[in-house]
């Protein structure tokens, strides 16, 4: 049975406000905790839960408790961060920080630079890079799963959602297309026989990219597969996008899982994204350099002149006969510095 407003959890720990969403594995709620912070719970599906037996249920939590460890472990700025985890009426339940702000699917229809979508799919790729260090795939990056939020003035990409990071075995797989995203997610996800990893998160953050970019969501994997669908070059769609995104993209989004970058870095790297996080280019920054170069050309004048003057003054007196030393009457041999008594 589903939660509902008001529901107290752990002892009135946490107080349900609402249902926020749902899919085939888990539900999603908006809770408080005691200092009025708010959170969110992610638990199973009860429909989930009641078409396993006692056996699949407790093997299910094994698995869920393992993975949980490993979610825990995953700390990064860009990550949704995993703050606790309990069971409540046979339900094991996962607690996590709300991030407030929008996600870039609400965004979709406006087409971001070049430089604001890269600057975004960095912070998410490094945070991925923390994932699959830790052994796990998140298996459902897309515009939706990734919100915007301000610090210092500046947004910011979080990646949320890690309900398809628990990898819950062939018992729990017998239907992947239900766990699929549309556009968004990789050819093996829809078999159970090919093995997932860091390419297939590459892939939907090269759609996400895809996405960000051209305002069109990509032809979904199987279409492409199955039908032969055509995928259009991003650069088809947006004259502005750049060549080397343009090639990473459609390398990120190749079919054959082994034609992929097999690491998150790898894929990076195609982008040029090997530094820092790029900052976007505003007209306070482009003043502040230009400002910036003419204090340059300004004191550099200014020592120019200085350098100048000293040199006269080095020079004075070689021109004025009382310092040059060469228009001094010379000394006799018997004069000396030294008197005699």
């Amino acid at each position: 049975m589903a939660w509902v407003a008001g529901d107290q959890l752990q002892g009135e720990k946490y107080t349900v406000e609402k249902e926020l969403g749902r899919g085939r594995f888990g539900i999603t709620y908006l809770v408080r905790n005691r200092n009025g912070d708010r959170q969110v719970i992610k638990t199973l599906n009860d429909d989930l839960l009641n078409s396993l037996n006692q056996s699949e249920r407790e093997r299910l939590k094994t698995m869920f408790l393992r993975e949980v460890l490993k979610l825990q472990k995953c700390k990064h700025k860009y990550i949704v961060e995993v703050v606790d985890s309990f069971e409540e009426a046979d339900r094991l339940c996962l607690v996590m920080e709300y991030v407030y702000g929008v996600s870039l699917a609400d965004r979709r229809q406006q087409i971001l630079s070049e430089q604001e979508a890269l600057r975004y799919i960095q912070q998410i790729g490094e945070a991925l890079i923390v994932v699959h260090e830790n052994r796990l795939i998140h298996r459902d990056v897309h515009p939706g799963n990734i919100f915007l939020r301000v610090r210092e003035e500046q947004p910011e990409a979080v990646l949320i959602d890690f309900g398809l990071a628990l990898d819950f075995d062939h018992i729990l797989t017998t239907n992947r297309t239900k766990e699929t995203s549309e556009g968004f997610t990789p050819p093996e996800l829809y078999a159970q026989s090919i093995p997932s990893g860091a390419y297939s998160d590459i892939y939907s953050l090269a759609a996400t990219l895809y996405v960000l970019l051209t305002g069109k969501i990509p032809v979904s994997a199987l279409k492409r597969k199955i039908d032969k669908a055509r995928l259009v070059e991003p650069k088809n769609l947006n004259n502005l996008v750049s060549d080397r995104t343009n090639r990473a993209i459609l390398t990120g989004m190749k079919l054959d899982f082994k034609q992929r970058p097999q690491s998150m870095r790898e894929w990076l790297d195609s982008l040029g994204l090997t530094g820092e996080t790029p900052e976007p280019v505003s007209t306070v920054s482009s003043n502040t350099n230009s400002n910036w170069e003419r204090n340059i050309q300004f004191w550099g004048v200014v020592i120019a002149a200085i350098a100048v003057f000293v040199s006269l003054l080095a020079a004075i007196p070689s021109w004025i006969p009382i310092f040059n030393p060469s228009n001094q009457p010379s000394q006799s041999p018997s004069s000396s510095s030294t008197k005699t008594p």
